[in-house]
């Protein structure tokens, strides 16, 4: 069958990519520069030029015979000067893909939406629901939601879009950003305070499965939360030390401290140009300590949880061997 990736030199979609082949299917990746792109996607790939930013007819034309459509790219909460990159990479992108994917007859469209657009009190259960409709505190949060009411609308329109809804990914990709940037850290002792809080992780092999099967067997329009489980940060450090053989972790920092530290970074860093050791939209991420109910990703789609020890090690393993690690 012939698919395409979006995002495919990114975390999840480079995992979705490396899924498909495996199954034998024919894959395509939709890429900024391809020359450049070359040596991030796996040997076997297609890879053709576009943006998602791009017009829909133009990016249509790159679509053209695709049977189905990954679309995994998008901007993952990170320190940006400019947040309002977030609304066009991920609202913007999200809208030009789906509708590009109609006037190109793509079958389904699997979009990786994020755990974000639902709602849950601090340190609640997430479950497929209702979009939350208070405004999220982070930008990136709120161009998320925006981005799963432009899927919904499309649906509600007759379009067969299946959403898959993950928690923190970590695992092998061609680059390290999000929660393997963290990890990476970790390894390299550059974190001397953890932020408090945790979040629920998901191993990036066992979410690329969970969209093979969200294509395969998971029903148009629906939503499906996906994640291994709940780490706290000092666990997730711990895991990493005990996987890496570094002794002990670092301490825990306190939220009253942290939280106003972050607040005063983030004007000084727009004005001066730096990235802030963590962002007020980061931090708020791991205080919201909400868990995730992933069964019904487990039911319907056959999703299998990586146990979480096993998957901090394959991450620490990967890092460990990359060359240009710090």
């Amino acid at each position: 069958m012939r698919t395409l990736v979006t995002g495919a030199t990114g975390l999840v979609g480079s995992a979705v990519a490396r899924a498909l082949l495996a199954k034998g299917h024919t894959v395509r990746a939709l890429v900024r520069e391809p020359e450049r792109a070359r040596h991030l996607v796996a040997p076997g790939v297609e890879l053709v030029a576009g943006d998602v930013t791009a017009e829909p007819a133009q990016l249509a034309r790159a679509f053209e015979g695709s049977e189905l459509l990954f679309h995994a790219a998008g901007l993952p909460e990170s320190w940006q000067r400019d947040e309002s990159i977030f609304d066009r990479v991920n609202r913007g992108g999200t809208r030009n893909v789906v509708e590009a994917a109609r006037l190109a007859g793509a079958r389904r469209v699997v979009y990786t939406s994020t755990m974000d657009v639902f709602a849950a009190p601090r340190g609640g259960m997430l479950v497929e629901g209702p979009l939350d409709p208070a405004p999220k505190p982070t930008a990136y949060e709120r161009s998320k939601v925006a981005a799963q009411r432009e899927v919904d609308d499309a649906v509600a329109r007759g379009a067969d879009i299946v959403t898959v809804n993950p928690g923190a990914v970590h695992g092998p990709a061609p680059v390290v950003t999000g929660l393997n940037q963290f990890v990476a850290k970790l390894l390299a002792r550059q974190i001397p305070l953890l932020p408090p809080g945790g979040m629920p992780v998901v191993f990036a092999d066992g979410l690329a499965a969970a969209h093979l099967a969200a294509a395969e067997k998971g029903r148009s329009g629906e939503k499906y939360l996906v994640a291994d489980g709940f780490m706290s940060n000092p666990e997730l450090a711990a895991a990493v030390a005990a996987a890496a053989g570094l002794g002990r972790a670092p301490p825990s920092g306190p939220e009253w401290l942290l939280v106003p530290v972050a607040n005063l970074l983030a004007p000084l860093a727009r004005t001066f140009g730096f990235r802030p050791l963590v962002s007020p939209g980061e931090l708020a991420f791991v205080l919201w300590q909400v868990r995730i109910d992933a069964s019904k990703a487990i039911r319907e789609l056959g999703f299998v949880p990586t146990p979480l020890a096993d998957g901090v090690r394959r991450t620490v393993d990967w890092l460990k061997r990359r060359p240009d690690r710090e």
